[in-house]
């Protein structure tokens, strides 16, 4: 559930919106992600990271989605202030508004929302 002008509402009656949870409010979409063979699919939130060279899946969505069967590349991922990371790139494809690319996801178990870059 959001906040949007005023009034709570739920996930399925918006697509798009801030979530105000988060200092300053973090944008969002509602996001299809699927599996290179498109044989698993799920349907959620995806925060909008400006600031971010690349995307973000939670663990838990990548089980869901078989991804690990997918890697695409290491690479050395940096966070904000953190250190390097060897890291191996999962394929995903992603589906907003009816517009769908494939991307190299980070499958991380230290992250629960779906981030975009």
């Amino acid at each position: 559930m959001l906040i949007k002008w005023g009034r709570k509402v739920e996930l399925g009656n918006v697509s798009t919106g801030f979530d105000e949870e988060f200092i300053p409010p973090f944008p969002w979409c509602v996001v299809i992600l699927t599996n290179p063979f498109r044989t698993k699919i799920t349907t959620t939130k995806g925060y909008i990271d400006t600031g971010s060279d690349g995307s973000i899946v939670p663990a838990e969505i990548g089980r869901k989605l078989n991804l690990f069967k997918y890697p695409l590349m290491r690479v050395e991922t940096r966070g904000i202030g953190g250190n390097s990371e060897d890291r191996i790139l999962y394929a995903v494809y992603v589906k907003i508004g009816g517009v769908e690319v494939a991307i190299a996801a980070d499958v991380r178990d230290d992250v629960d929302i779906v981030l975009l870059g």
